[in-house]
């Protein structure tokens, strides 16, 4: 078998969060960019041990390449027993705890591991690293001991060999020095391996390099940043995305700050950026010594789908979403965010088979190319339709000159291939020609009245209404209206037929604004007036809601259930100081009728 090459869009950091009585056991953190975290599980331990001391610290998560499967490991020790850090280090516990997953979602019951060698004091920080050459794993680990030349204990850094986390070589001492040594990371790069610890006379971190993970191939590197920093340890270094930047945490334990994070462009020249206060973000939980895993986006999905805030779905900035299920499978067609100006050119199709885990089924039109004759950029707000066993995908483009146009792609499936018409649907050119009033020609939406005729609603500042043609790639220009009594309408307006009533929904405010928000109001025909009611879905505060609007709504097919896909701010929201408009992430939340066959208002 071979290793696999993973693509990353995420990290997972496990960690303990300090000597509360909760407090030393597993929790996981979340981040998208390995700078700005968000708590999973609520903030609340995803694992507990209550093996040997009942408590876990200094977790660590190592990927198994080669079995598709995680192993997380952790010291066997609660300081919140009280029995002291005298007793930890002298009298601890010698056994490894361990977990095992494959999913990362899913784990065994831990078990525990005895390590230590025969009269070590404590095994700590216990870290393993994937040695390709050997095809096993190094464990690595502190304790301390004392040896007969010795007039005290000492803190050394000990090793062994294991494949599957059960089974391992006989302990050896792995690093000491003239110093206390504890807490050690590997990372490797380009055949070489870097080693950073913490020097526990010192209280600051040291960097070796070696040639290979054997304890005599590592060399001193020089790095004054880290030397620099006093009263540190638990450091932690992974790459950053797909580009050559490293990030190295450590855990300000001294100042009781938990992580501070430093940069790196090149791990030989020992050099670290020490980021300023405000640029990172750890979460509302203090975390202590933990391990961060790169992780792929459907590890990414799993997480959130387990332990999220139980309203964002994709992970990634994606934006503007329509919701619909065709067959027993759900499909998610939004925007793809994270643009200036809203710039992107590529639209995507995830799918789920419980609208909780969610599949990127890639690109499926790419407006920077010629999937699109008519269209330069500026891909926006696609909604999709089914007829007759095809699939017809209206999407946003910029057109030459430079105005908004509405395209229509068609497809066998609903992940296609799909083929863009070669002229637009819906232009400005056509609207002013109409008489229609109209803004920007964006936002569509369809709908189906009961005889199988389809309609288009669309626009922004000015909301309107067209019927398709039967091939469902044409309008029938007689029947394009603008509709009134849509209050405040800025865009995105969409309508369901419930209980004898047409139920329309649309965005007000502006994209860019946490006030953006969906307003809802009802009419007893297609092309309305409307009747305004009162605001639907807006932001919550206090939970970090912000922006909350351009949707879509899916009825399941036959029941009278109803589901409510928006796009929010990306959070955590120091992550983008500003432009936060530009950096949208999609959630998905139940929406219901009351007794009076009223939309109810979505609660955040």
């Amino acid at each position: 078998m071979s290793v696999h090459n993973y693509s990353y869009s995420g990290y997972l950091l496990v960690h303990f969060i300090g000597e509360q009585p909760d407090g030393e056991q597993v929790y996981f953190s979340y981040s998208e960019d390995g700078l700005h975290w968000k708590d999973l599980n609520a903030g609340l331990p995803v694992l507990r041990s209550e093996l040997g001391e009942k408590g876990v610290r200094d977790p660590f998560l190592v990927r198994s390449p080669k079995e598709d499967k995680f192993y997380l490991i952790a010291t066997d020790l609660r300081i919140a027993n009280g029995k002291g850090w005298a007793a930890a280090s002298a009298a601890g516990s010698r056994d490894m705890i361990v977990w095992e997953s494959a999913d990362l979602v899913n784990w065994s019951p831990p078990w525990a591991v005895t390590l230590g060698v025969p009269g070590a004091g404590c095994v700590w920080a216990p870290e393993a690293v994937y040695d390709e050459a050997a095809d096993d794993f190094l464990v690595f680990w502190a304790s301390a001991t004392q040896e007969p030349q010795e007039y005290e204990r000492k803190q050394k850094i000990f090793s062994a060999r294991t494949k599957d986390f059960r089974s391992f070589t006989p302990s050896e001492k792995y690093i000491e020095r003239e110093n206390h040594i504890i807490d050690t990371t590997i990372i490797a790069h380009n055949g070489t391996y870097y080693r950073y610890s913490k020097d526990e006379t010192t209280k600051n971190i040291r960097v070796e390099k070696g040639t290979s993970l054997d304890k005599g191939s590592f060399d001193n590197l020089s790095a004054p940043a880290l030397e620099a920093l006093v009263g540190v340890e638990g450091p932690q270094i992974f790459k950053l995305g797909d580009r050559e930047e490293w990030c190295l945490i450590v855990d300000r334990f001294a100042e009781g700050k938990g992580y501070l994070p430093l940069l790196t462009s090149d791990l030989e020249s020992g050099e670290f950026l020490v980021l300023p206060e405000g640029s990172f973000d750890l979460g509302k939980t203090k975390k202590r010594h933990g391990g961060v895993l790169p992780i792929t986006a459907a590890e990414c999905s799993r997480l959130l789908a387990a332990f999220g805030d139980g309203h964002q779905v994709l992970p990634g900035q994606f934006a503007d979403p329509d919701l619909v299920k065709f067959g027993d499978r759900y499909y998610l067609y939004p925007t793809t965010d994270g643009f200036t100006g809203w710039s992107g050119t590529q639209f995507h199709v995830f799918s789920s088979a419980d609208m909780q885990i969610w599949e990127d089924e890639g690109v499926i039109l790419d407006l920077a190319t010629e999937d699109v004759p008519w269209a330069i950029g500026s891909a926006w707000a696609p909604a999709i339709a089914s007829k007759d066993g095809k699939y017809y995908y209206y999407f946003c483009g910029k057109m030459k000159s430079g105005e908004s146009a509405i395209g229509v792609a068609v497809a066998e499936s609903p992940i296609g291939p799909f083929h863009a018409q070669p002229q637009p649907l819906v232009t400005m050119e056509q609207t002013k020609r109409l008489g229609i009033a109209m803004g920007q020609a964006i936002d569509p939406s369809v709908f189906f009245e009961e005889d199988g005729s389809a309609y288009l609603l669309f626009g922004n500042g000015h909301p309107a209404i067209v019927q398709l043609g039967e091939d469902m790639v044409t309008v029938i220009e007689d029947t394009m209206k603008n509709i009134v009594g849509l209050h405040d309408f800025r865009e995105a307006v969409t309508v369901l037929r419930r209980g004898g009533l047409y139920h329309f929904t649309w965005s007000c405010d502006d994209t860019g604004s946490e006030d953006y928000h969906v307003n809802y109001g009802t009419a007893e025909q297609l092309y309305g007036p409307v009747t305004y009611r009162y605001p639907v879905l807006f932001k919550n505060k206090e939970k970090d809601m912000l922006g909350t609007a351009h949707h879509s709504i899916l009825q399941e097919p036959g029941m009278d259930k109803h589901w409510i896909a928006y796009h929010r701010f990306v959070t955590p929201l120091t992550r983008f100081t500003e432009g936060k408009g530009y950096h949208r992430e999609v959630c998905i939340d139940p929406l219901t009728f009351g007794e009076d066959g009223l939309m109810r208002q979505v609660r955040l």
